[in-house]
């Protein structure tokens, strides 16, 4: 079983939008869990891209995230949905999940089943060291990012110009972590620059301006600056910055 929770997404799960509040649809069946994924998967591009829907999922191996984009099913670990993503297709996550959730301690082996025992077991162990691995890589590769294409090919810059002016304006204002001294700010210019900040003790901002060119990441837009690393679009209201949300203020 499977309990899932819907984030952006109607009741029925045909169509997304950010107006729609997070729904827990409870334990899914396998069967019940793949129908969703398919529809899922199956969404408007353009309410994809608008909406950012997202199902929250809940197993024994833990919790999950998984988003869509141009028919694919994107696998995260909920708690780093900046880390890399699995591409898998409905039936691969249930029985990923499926299998996962079976695991148990090994029963008492048969003369001569050792092997056929412990090479699953192997094989999990494997997945999990290349997912370390994999999360390893990831984290240095934020910290040495910069801002060429070449040498950064999982940012795509968007460079046509109907596009590029649509959604560079839709991302113009100030976000913010919240309003106390301490909490995180920034700030989007037209003009391609963006300002981090911290909120001072008087409320005042600091200055830290970096440039940025409009891009997609990971299947969303996100500001690919010069210095500062990937600040990816969650939305038209929400930004994500090394894992901390930002919250449009104005």
């Amino acid at each position: 079983m499977f309990h899932v929770i819907t984030v952006n997404l109607a009741p029925d799960t045909t169509s997304a939008d950010v107006a729609h509040a997070a729904t827990d649809l409870g334990e899914l069946s396998p069967e019940e869990f793949t129908a969703l994924l398919e529809r899922f998967r199956h969404l408007d591009p353009v309410q994809n891209l608008e909406g950012d829907p997202h199902l929250l999922v809940t197993a024994r191996a833990g919790k999950f995230l998984i988003r869509t984009g141009q028919g694919k099913l994107l696998l995260y670990n909920s708690r780093e949905p900046l880390a890399p993503y699995a591409e898998l297709s409905a039936s691969q996550i249930v029985g990923q999940l499926d299998q996962a959730a079976h695991l148990g301690p090994a029963p008492a082996a048969e003369p001569g089943a050792k092997s056929a025992v412990s090479a699953p077991n192997r094989g999990i162990a494997f997945a999990i060291l290349l997912a370390g691995l994999a999360l390893n890589g990831y984290t240095l590769y934020s910290v040495f990012y910069t801002a060429s294409v070449d040498q950064k090919p999982v940012i795509t810059l968007v460079t046509d110009v109907k596009e590029l002016a649509a959604h560079q304006h839709e991302v113009v204002g100030t976000y913010t972590t919240g309003d106390q001294p301490g909490d995180r700010a920034i700030t989007v210019t037209a003009s391609g620059t963006v300002t981090f900040a911290e909120i001072g003790a008087k409320g005042g901002f600091g200055s830290n301006t970096d440039t940025y060119r409009l891009g997609r990441h990971a299947s969303r837009y996100c500001l690919a600056t010069a210095d500062s690393g990937v600040v990816d679009i969650a939305n038209i209201d929400t930004l994500v910055y090394y894992r901390d949300i930002y919250k449009r203020t104005k």
